[in-house]
């Protein structure tokens, strides 16, 4: 699975094309994109398209729905936790869907490539769920983690810059309370944070909009509490709230358009009233946002 932000400007942009903000709507942060199959695949950036927003500066991409904060100075993000729900995929509707549930540090901004996220994949096969955890650093395909999430679960996955350089990615289901973790070396800017639901590309090399898969429909996802550090690399970190933006950085909450530019296909809601949650609906009607 390869993951990046397709924004919804230029719909031929091909790979790191990342969705920009259209207009300022206030200071609440926006989620990432992933794409997930169970074979690989990669994500590609969607064009650019201002989306009506109450919470942070609206943008739209083609493949996540969230938000994400983007900062101008580097290593601003070295770390991002969230917890949320296994969503439940409607297995009735025919055909295969893909979608992913994911935090990460890095490619929402345009001037880098880099990513390094976890999170859950969730996808109907043809009538069968698939449900699978996973980490990613780009431009690598991602790694599957030995544990096994069901829906409905709470997992609680994290992402953190442990020494420098060196990145420890964990997906924890708290239902189960069981977890796995990948620790791998990798150079990330530090330029963005992200909670994202995403629909992904299901081909090794996506190079339009159209090679995106079809968005499963899945129960809401609530993002609950979300935090992110910008505390030295190390074993130990101070966490904010994640729509609350860090210094000269800037939040956006993203609207996922299908392939015509213009429907509305996922939607988050406003920020919580701690400035740590929020919900994404199918659709293009934002749900409320979590109650704490």
């Amino acid at each position: 699975m390869r993951r990046h932000f397709v924004s919804a400007i230029a719909a031929t942009a091909m790979c790191w094309a990342m969705l920009m903000a259209a207009s300022s709507v206030g200071t609440q942060p926006v989620s990432a994109l992933m794409g997930a199959t169970a074979s690989g695949g990669q994500n590609l950036p969607a064009p650019v398209r201002p989306a009506s927003s109450a919470t942070g500066t609206s943008s739209t991409s083609y493949n996540w729905a969230g938000y994400a904060q983007d900062a101008k100075k580097k290593s601003t993000y070295t770390g991002v936790t969230a917890t949320f729900g296994v969503t439940t995929v409607n297995t009735s509707v025919p055909g295969t869907q893909y979608s992913s549930d994911w935090v990460g540090i890095g490619g929402f901004n345009k001037k880098t490539k880099d990513l390094v996220q976890a999170g859950v994949e969730e996808d109907n096969s043809n009538g069968t769920p698939f449900y699978q955890a996973w980490t990613e650093i780009l431009p690598a395909a991602s790694v599957p983690l030995s544990m096994t999430v069901s829906p409905g679960d709470t997992v609680t996955v994290t992402v953190r810059e442990t020494a420098l350089n060196q990145w420890t990615m964990t997906v924890a289901d708290d239902t189960s309370s069981t977890s796995a973790s990948r620790v791998v070396t990798y150079k990330s800017k530090g330029l963005s944070v992200e909670a994202i639901h995403e629909r992904p590309c299901i081909l090794d090399s996506c190079k339009s909009v159209n090679d995106l898969a079809t968005l499963a429909t899945t129960s809401n996802e609530t993002f609950d509490p979300g935090q992110f550090t910008s505390s030295a690399p190390g074993p130990s970190a101070t966490y904010s709230p994640l729509l609350v933006p860090a210094t000269k950085a800037t939040v956006y909450d993203i609207v996922m358009l299908a392939n015509d530019g213009t429907t509305h296909i996922a939607t988050p809601s406003r920020a919580d009233s701690d400035s740590d949650g929020f919900t994404v609906a199918d659709g293009s009607t934002a749900p409320p946002p979590p109650s704490s």
